[in-house]
């Protein structure tokens, strides 16, 4: 099925627990055994996005199925847009983002998604004034791995664009993935845009020396020019040997663009509560609580299987996840191998006959700025355009990705970092 022969949007018919597949069967093969043997030779700081790894500490969900963790809190986006101020408004983005944060499983990864691979579903609102939010993802590239994501509400008039790079580094007894890229929440009809970066995982205890963990590191950043506001959020955690600090802990502030005046101190636990701290009056409120905002998770609906097209990630992964689900590692492995025997035939085929690979959904407008193209987004039912002046080609907050490789310290440097920013935004426009 391609885009032009059919709406992509027309049909969602199954409902399913937006976590599925992360909930299957552990496999009673030793991650201490798995890393051993795969990684065993390869040099500390390596990438390994391109090493492949045997089905038992594979989830049957591909990686960018995982997208759709970003609505586990769902109904809090369409509320943004009708908050009255820009700090509301602000506020409000970075509970979502808090909300939609990914809580993985030690010693489990999704499948790394073949170049072409293509993932879409929608979440269906309660409150039928907000619609439906469509979801269209898809593998831009292989080496290096870059995913490709559109979010899209029409009803309430907000779209995200986002771009994935992940760089996972093998270290020994702990892998450090760094989430590479930016999202672009724009709020149609407020012409606000707020740039989003993401923090580092790190899954610690592979060869069992301290605490088998998985962590949320470093710091991640969020920048609204209209709105004159930009947030710090530095992920922190527990130590090495699981001795000091608390697991899934954040701090940070929310400060000026233009002057670096701190307006609140950020504090909590993500995958629990999160407070803020005005910094003139004290007053302390809570910016996101993981109970309270229960009633606001969503289900995904995915499409029929016999409306799957053949790169859905639903439909090139099926036997390889049904045999995972069965506990058959041997069979998973049989059918995993299966799927990138096929990619490299395709790849040897395309060299051979010289034929440029183009993504089927998105049209790269800039360095690493996919956006969903033009006859893809008209057939989201009332989908709004946006003028191409808008689709920023660069982002200001390019220069936070650090491409040194070096990570900032802990607090440090915030105030550079938050004039270096708004000297970017004056620029670029």
């Amino acid at each position: 099925m391609s885009g032009k022969e059919k709406n992509m949007f027309g049909v969602f018919t199954e409902e399913e627990e937006l976590l599925r597949g992360e909930d299957a069967p552990d496999s009673e093969v030793s991650v201490i055994k798995v890393v051993t043997e795969v990684l065993g030779n390869v040099k500390s700081g390596t990438d390994v996005s391109n090493i492949p790894l045997p089905a038992s500490v594979l989830d049957p969900v591909s990686s960018l199925e995982k997208s759709k963790k970003s609505m586990q809190r769902g109904e809090l986006l369409p509320r943004i847009p009708k908050m009255e101020t820009p700090e509301e408004r602000f506020l409000g983005v970075i509970r979502w983002i808090l909300s939609g944060l990914p809580k993985e499983k030690f010693g489990k990864k999704p499948y790394n998604p073949i170049l072409g691979e293509t993932f879409r579903c929608c979440f269906k609102h309660k409150d039928p004034a907000n619609g439906v939010s469509y979801l269209v993802c898809e593998q831009v590239s292989h080496h290096p791995p870059i995913t490709a994501t559109h979010l899209n509400n029409p009803s309430v008039g907000w779209e995200v664009n986002s771009v994935s790079k992940p760089e996972p580094r093998f270290y020994g007894n702990y892998v450090e993935i760094k989430l590479n890229g930016i999202s672009r929440l724009y709020l149609h009809d407020l012409d606000e845009e707020y740039h989003l970066t993401r923090p580092t995982v790190f899954q610690s205890g592979l060869l069992g020396i301290g605490t088998k963990r998985v962590e949320l590191m470093g710091l991640s950043y969020v920048v609204c020019e209209k709105s004159n506001l930009v947030a710090t959020i530095d992920f922190k955690g527990k130590s090495f040997f699981g001795m000091t600090g608390v697991q899934h802990s954040v701090s940070g502030s929310i400060r000026k663009l233009d002057s670096d005046e701190v307006i609140y101190e950020v504090e909590g636990v993500w995958d629990s509560a999160v407070k803020i701290t005005h910094v003139k009056t004290g007053e302390r409120t809570t910016l996101y609580s993981k109970e309270e905002s229960a009633e606001d998770a969503m289900h995904v609906w995915l499409p029929p299987e016999s409306d799957l097209e053949e790169t859905n990630s639903l439909a090139v992964w099926k036997k390889c996840s049904d045999a995972i689900w069965k506990k058959d590692a041997k069979l998973a492995n049989e059918e995993k191998k299966a799927v990138e025997d096929a990619q490299r035939a395709l790849r040897k085929e395309r060299e051979e006959q010289k034929i440029e690979w183009k993504p089927q959904y998105f049209d790269l407008l800039g360095e690493d700025a996919y956006f969903l193209k033009e006859e893809i987004l008209k057939q989201i039912p009332k989908a709004r355009s946006r003028h191409e002046s808008q689709l920023h080609a660069s982002s200001p907050i390019q220069s936070l990705q650090n491409p040194s490789g070096k990570e900032p310290k802990s607090g440090e440097g915030l105030q550079s970092v938050t004039k270096r920013v708004s000297k970017l935004l004056k620029v670029s426009k």
